[in-house]
């Protein structure tokens, strides 16, 4: 269990921070590429307004964006296009070996049919020009390299905090979960301890109860203190094994190849005189051969508690089915039962300790609410999974799954 616990917190943490992370940088570099785009959307904006290429910019209309130095930082291109051929064309703003290239891209740029976008390295505006197309292309190569760098660095830094806070978390998470720990063993041995106890003044108030019937005779009261005194014995005796089955830890030394058939089958045909008794229909469909690899006497318990289950809160319709296959190199064993008016949302605490529904699992059935626990408790120690849901045609699906063996 504190294993288990110890992975779920470094899991949820690490988990956590990649997000946070991931958020904040995927932020960072999106806002970066919206600002260079805009930025040079607005310098293609501007040489288009001054035919293609940048004016004299008096000292009192400069800017941080639109200055002196602004035509020699900028290696562009414009070139005004009639029926997709150039008539007119500035290079003087690039390198001279690129220029058959660019004109071949400036073309293909005009039958885009986009009015602003990148084409490679290039962002490029298009503008209705004196019946043709002014096509408008800044190099943006150097402003882009720095923006893929800047993803490399993110990529890497992200991934370095990761490996270094799942470093940090495995080293310092036992001690952060210890306390909890701590409180689960002496909450577990003090069930254990109170359990045996308790055995003591049971067994004498049995005791009694046994020799007043035998010198006095019957009588309701002793029969109430008689079957009272068992359901407590049958509590307490449930209570230390789900306290002693909690630090289970089955090694795969202990593990055995059990059949799973032979014990689903010899489980039904134990079961079947009480739901004979209660007119309970038991439909079992059970594949032969099916084996798994666990603790024989736990495996034992849990299909029990699950035939118990659904002989103890079937409904009025006394329908219980079972089925045995193997699916994907898995052993899947299925129980369901009839139980109608069910609350969809209290089968998701099913597997809590001590909880019963008002509606059907009450007390008057016989159970704890611990059974269910315990079930859940011999999977997780066999690496199994168990599951329940409640159906539209009002059944309990109670579903196991093994690997198998």
């Amino acid at each position: 269990m504190l294993r288990l616990l110890k992975i779920r917190f470094i899991l949820l943490a690490v988990i956590s921070m990649t997000v946070t992370l991931t958020v904040a940088f995927t932020a960072v570099n999106i806002t970066l590429r919206v600002r260079l785009a805009e930025k040079t959307d607005s310098i293609i904006e501007f040489l288009y307004e001054n035919d293609g290429s940048f004016p004299i910019i008096p000292r009192d209309e400069q800017s941080a964006l639109f200055h002196d130095e602004i035509p020699f930082q900028t290696r562009y291109i414009s070139a005004v296009l009639t029926d997709n051929e150039i008539n007119g064309a500035d290079y003087s703003h690039i390198a001279i070996n690129k220029i058959q290239d660019i004109t071949v891209q400036i073309k293909e740029i005009a039958r885009c049919g986009k009015d602003k976008g990148y084409y490679g390295d290039y962002r490029f505006g298009c503008f209705e020009y004196n019946g043709g197309l002014m096509v408008i292309a800044v190099d943006c190569k150097q402003d882009l390299n720095i923006l893929h760098t800047l993803l490399t660095i993110t990529l890497v830094t992200i991934i370095s905090c990761i490996i270094a806070v799942l470093i940090i978390l495995i080293v310092v998470s036992g001690r952060i979960i210890k306390p909890f720990e701590e409180n689960r063993q002496k909450q577990r041995r003090f069930i254990t301890d109170a359990g045996h106890e308790l055995k003591t003044p049971i067994a004498v108030i049995q005791s009694n109860a046994e020799v007043m019937e035998m010198i006095d005779g019957g009588s309701k009261w002793i029969d109430n203190i008689k079957a009272q005194t068992a359901r407590m014995s049958t509590l307490v005796k449930g209570l230390i094994e789900l306290s002693k089955m909690d630090e289970q830890v089955i090694s795969e030394k202990e593990k055995q190849r059990i059949i799973l058939t032979e014990i689903v089958s010899n489980s039904i045909e134990a079961f079947s005189a009480s739901a004979q008794t209660k007119n309970i229909e038991l439909e079992t469909h059970i594949q032969p051969n099916v084996a798994v690899m666990g603790d024989l006497e736990d495996i034992v318990r849990l299909v029990g508690i699950l035939l118990d289950n659904a002989i103890k809160y079937t409904d009025d319709r006394k329908k219980i089915e079972v089925k045995l296959t193997q699916k994907s190199k898995k052993a899947v064993l299925t129980v369901s039962n009839t139980c109608k008016g069910l609350d969809k949302d209290s089968v998701k605490k099913f597997f809590d300790r001590f909880y019963r529904s008002d509606s059907s699992r009450n007390s008057d059935t016989g159970g704890y609410g611990i059974g269910l626990s315990m079930a859940q408790m011999i999977v997780q120690n066999h690496k199994g999974k168990l599951s329940v849901v409640y159906t539209e045609d009002e059944r309990i699906v109670f579903t196991i799954q093994f690997a198998m063996h």
